[in-house]
């Protein structure tokens, strides 16, 4: 495929998948993005498929025989300085450097940058936000002005410089995880600020001294659990407490801009900002540094503190209940125990990456990562250009991993004998059952159906002895330096992808040691289970991390560790209770055919 006919290209692999084409190998760089071919190209190549008749194959023949190589004439025929926007909007670099070098014999390469590339950076950002560009493309159009301005740096003057802003990175003092703050660090550091990136663990005094040292305009705080954002307001009144009231912009999973609003806002005498994603973000940091909208997010940070008022306080206590104290859920007590195989701990070393490949969860790497929008499976099947071609960059990134030993799974887990009493989990010593070894707290619903994860367990007045079981795995060792190393290339989506990858993959592997301990226990999963199924634990038993719904108390990762020793295989505990490397899933495993999944209160 050249010329004119790339438009057509992709809404042509669709039906060829269909057909039963596995895969197709093409330069992607040459392809145009789906976003920017007209609606009557996409409309006559939509037809022609899929009502395929003399009319429709003439009108198409006759459409592209007038048109080909057109389009490339008319891209060479763009004035120089929409082409070099459009190397952005398209996330292209063929052709780039001629073009570059063009455009300064006409102008100064800070002008260059601060024109027409900043200008396709703005396309791009429009795009996205209209859901037209998904965030690996949008990491492609960085790498594109990445390496434009790689190119235009050396004929820059000393004192010249690009930058409109500087900002300070940092995942919060006790969190590991990273991967949307080096996705902020791209996207802002591609459009025009300086990024002082602090790394992870980042307590709030390194966050003071960085900003008497570097005077950066925005702070951005990230954090993925409740007990990050937590921090983060401990964070916020440090600085507060040094004199410091620079923009404060905060980001992730666990945190709303409610309770940015109402718990971190009071705390702070500068403005808060929560970005719900990295794009968000560059908008807000946009907002930041011009002078009339800071003005105006200043006034609503006063509308937020003023709407508070009593209100808050109110808001913020726990409603006390007066009603029956609940020992025990409805949950049975009669079931048939599952027998423990062993007490052994079993150690999986560099699990094959081959054997967790079909327990990866394509909805969650190419939709939650990758930003892939709709059903990710149904999509596949359809062979849609833009997630064949996310599906094929993912491939490239895991065959390299494979290849070079760059993801080497690692593994363990071990049945206890257990019993509860009230919300209490007993876990006892697997060669002396009447020692207790180590117990666990866990918080019960205060309405119906008053569940309680002990309940999942055999109390002790019942006599009986039942088990449960502890898994640890990872398959996060090298990935940051590795990410790191491509992000300073300039491999940005590459970069992006060996960590949504890695955290796939010990989920994956998390799901795979579950199945092994699922059949250790004598209820194997039925051989026509699907992995759909298995994402959806349409299984017996329930798997629960320290620090989600059921169980929200990090502290008890404590006990895990205790337990079952998982510096064994490279995995360490940090001091806000988080698990090291970033890519590592702890889980505490029961077999109780009525446990399911709740959120405690």
């Amino acid at each position: 495929a050249s010329g004119s006919g790339l438009s057509s290209f992709r809404p042509a692999m669709i039906t060829n998948t269909k057909a039963g084409l596995d895969y197709a190998i093409v330069n992607t760089e040459k392809l145009q993005r789906f976003a920017s071919i007209p609606d009557e190209e996409k409309e006559m190549a939509e037809e022609l498929l899929f009502k395929t008749n003399d009319e429709n194959l003439a009108r198409f023949t006759a459409f592209y025989r007038e048109k080909k190589v057109v389009n490339t004439e008319e891209k060479s025929n763009l004035p120089l300085e929409e082409r070099l926007a459009h190397y952005v909007v398209e996330g292209t670099k063929e052709g780039l450097v001629p073009d570059l070098d063009e455009a300064l014999g006409n102008y100064p390469p800070l002008t260059i940058i601060n024109g027409p590339l900043m200008k396709g950076m703005e396309e791009v950002g429009r795009l996205f936000n209209d859901n037209q560009l998904i965030v690996a493309e949008v990491l492609q159009s960085a790498e594109v002005m990445k390496a434009s301005v790689a190119h235009l740096e050396p004929h820059m003057e000393t004192s010249e410089s690009a930058v409109k802003g500087k900002v300070l990175l940092a995942t919060v003092k006790g969190d590991v995880h990273d991967i949307g703050k080096n996705l902020v660090e791209i996207i802002l550091g591609n459009n025009g600020y300086e990024i002082i990136n602090l790394g992870i663990k980042v307590a709030p005094e390194q966050i003071i001294q960085a900003c008497k040292e570097h005077q950066p305009d925005l702070i951005g705080l990230s954090g993925l659990l409740v007990k990050s954002a937590l921090q983060m307001i401990t964070t916020a009144q440090d600085l507060k407490a040094a004199g410091i009231d620079t923009p404060i912009l905060v980001g992730g999973a666990a945190l709303t801009r409610k309770f940015t609003d109402t718990r971190i806002q009071p705390e702070y005498d500068g403005v808060v900002l929560y970005a719900k994603d990295a794009m968000d973000g560059l908008s807000l940091a946009n907002q930041a540094m011009n002078p009339d909208q800071r003005v105006k997010l200043e006034e609503k940070r006063q509308q937020v503190l003023s709407q508070q008022g009593a209100g808050a306080t109110t808001q913020m206590k726990q409603e006390k209940r007066d009603g029956e104290r609940v020992e025990r859920s409805a949950i049975r007590t009669d079931v048939p125990l599952h027998q423990a195989p062993d007490y052994a701990k079993h150690i999986l070393l560099d699990y094959p990456l081959t054997h967790l490949k079909p327990y990866l969860n394509l909805r969650m790497l190419l939709g939650k990562h990758l930003g892939i929008r709709g059903n990710v499976d149904q999509l596949l099947k359809q062979g849609d250009a833009k997630t064949t071609e996310m599906m094929a960059v993912v491939n490239e990134v895991f065959n390299e991993a494979l290849e070079n030993g760059l993801i080497k799974p690692q593994g363990m887990y071990q049945y206890f004998p257990a019993q509860s009493k009230g919300n209490e989990l007993f876990i006892y010593d697997p060669k002396d059952s009447s020692k207790v070894i180590q117990s666990f707290d866990f918080p019960r619903q205060s309405k119906n159906p008053f569940l309680c994860l002990a309940d999942f367990v055999r109390p002790i007045e019942s006599g009986e002895m039942d088990s449960v079981a502890f898994l640890v795995v990872s398959a996060g060792q090298g990935i940051r330096e590795k990410a790191e190393e491509w992000k300073q290339k300039g491999e940005y989506l590459k970069s992006h992808v060996i960590q949504a990858l890695a955290l796939e993959l010990a989920e994956a592997f998390a799901e795979r040691v579950h199945e092994l301990i699922r059949g250790g226990w004598g209820f194997p999963d039925p051989t026509d289970m699907t992995m759909l199924e298995r994402f959806g634990a349409r299984y017996q038993g329930i798997r629960v991390s320290f620090g989600y719904p059921a169980c929200p108390n990090l502290e008890d990762q404590k006990g895990l560790f205790v337990l079952m020793t998982p510096e064994d295989i490279g995995v360490e505990l940090t001091e806000g209770c988080m698990m090291e490397p970033e890519a590592s899933v702890s889980a505490l495993v029961f077999a109780h055919p009525e446990a399911r999944y709740f959120n405690a209160d």
